[in-house]
């Protein structure tokens, strides 16, 4: 099982297309805030919804993305693990019968 060393040592590549998922995440966000900014003309258009700011909801959507990536491949191999040990189990069955 994945410890908490083993997600630090994530290699390369992983970071790389998280930040890309990140990246077109942000891409959407960014594209659908400049689409409701066009559709709408009061007074209101630039009232703060959120104290949060732009920065740091990217960086939050970032780790999100990674932290799914992570998620995603501890149960891809948990799947093998269990795929593995059916066969085993299958095996030792069918190893008795005879």
């Amino acid at each position: 099982m994945t410890i908490w060393e083993d997600l630090d040592n994530e290699s390369r590549s992983e970071k790389e297309e998280a930040e890309e998922e990140g990246n077109v995440v942000v891409g959407l966000v960014a594209t659908e805030d400049s689409d409701a900014e066009h559709e709408t003309n009061s007074e209101g258009e630039n009232e703060v919804y959120s104290k949060i700011s732009k920065d740091e909801l990217v960086e939050s959507l970032k780790e999100l993305l990674t932290h799914f990536q992570h998620i995603t491949n501890e149960l891809k191999d948990l799947k093998e693990k269990y795929v593995d040990l059916l066969k085993q189990q299958e095996k030792t069955i069918g190893s008795k019968r005879i």
